[in-house]
C-alpha cells in the first residue's frame, strides 16, 4: 500500500487504500490489523483509519479477531459459489445482448483491453491483470445496453473483484483467463450470441469451481495442521 496524499476526504481514502490491499493480496487473508501498523504505513492519523475499517466491516471485508482487533475476512467457497451462481447467468445474458447491441467502437475498446491485459501478463504485473480484467467485463455489461445490470453488478463488485484477484494470482490461470476473454470477445464481434453466452458462462462457472477448490483444499490443511 502507498501513503494516501489527495484532496478527497481522508476516511474515503484510507478506505479504498486498504480495500485495494486486500483485493490485491498485499493484506492477506486472515491477516490481523491494526490502526497503528495501518496509519503509519498510510502516513495518517488512526482515526480516519478507525472509520474505514469500521465502514470495510460492515462490507464483510474485515471481522473482528477478539480482543487483538480486526483481521481480514477470509475468502469461504460459500460466499465464491453464491456470488459466482449469481454472476454466471448475468455474464452469460450481458455476452449474449453485446453480441447483439455492441457498437463498433465498443468491440474495438474490447481489443485494446485485451491489448492491455495480455501487455500485463508479459510484464507480470498483477495489479495492472487485475484492472483489465475489470474493465474487460464492465465493458461487456456496457455492450449489453442494460442499465439494470450494471447498477446490479456494482452493488457486488467489490467482493467480485476481490475473487477475480484470487483468480487472477495463480499464473496458469491468467493465461487461462485471457484466452477465454479473446474468444468471449471475438464471438460478440462475430454476432454469434449463442456461442457468446456458452463462453461467458462456462468462463465464470470455471473460475468459480477452481477457487471454491483451493479454498477447500486450503482449510483442510490448515484443519490438520491447526
Amino acid at each position: 500500500m502507498q501513503p494516501v496524499d489527495s484532496p478527497q476526504p481522508l476516511p474515503v481514502l484510507v478506505y479504498d487504500a486498504i480495500l485495494n490491499g486486500i483485493c490485491e493480496g498485499t493484506l492477506q487473508s486472515g491477516q490481523r490489523l491494526t490502526q497503528e501498523e495501518l496509519a503509519e504505513r498510510l502516513n495518517v492519523s488512526r482515526l480516519p483509519v478507525g472509520q474505514a475499517l469500521q465502514w470495510l466491516k460492515a462490507e464483510g471485508f474485515v471481522c473482528s479477531a477478539g480482543k487483538r482487533g480486526v483481521k481480514v475476512t477470509p475468502l469461504s467457497p460459500e460466499l465464491v459459489r453464491d456470488l459466482y451462481e449469481f454472476r454466471s447467468g448475468v455474464d452469460m445474458f450481458a455476452a449474449g445482448a453485446a453480441a447483439e447491441r455492441a457498437t463498433a467502437r465498443q468491440r474495438e475498446r474490447g481489443r485494446e483491453i485485451v491489448a492491455e491485459g495480455r501487455s500485463a501478463l508479459a510484464a507480470g504485473d498483477i495489479p495492472m491483470l487485475i484492472g483489465a480484467d475489470i474493465d474487460f467485463h464492465q465493458l461487456i455489461y456496457e455492450m449489453a445496453g442494460n442499465e439494470v445490470i450494471t447498477d446490479v453488478m456494482g452493488a457486488r463488485w467489490k467482493h467480485i473483484r476481490r475473487i477475480m484477484s484470487a483468480i487472477i494470482d495463480d499464473t496458469e490461470n491468467q493465461i487461462r483467463i485471457w484466452q477465454e476473454h479473446e474468444a468471449i470477445l471475438d464471438a460478440v464481434a462475430a454476432g454469434d450470441r449463442a456461442r457468446a453466452e456458452r463462453l461467458a458462462r462456462a468462463h465464470v462457472d470455471d473460475a468459480s469451481h477452481w477457487l471454491q477448490q483451493q479454498l477447500a483444499e486450503d482449510t483442510a490443511v490448515n484443519k490438520r495442521t491447526g
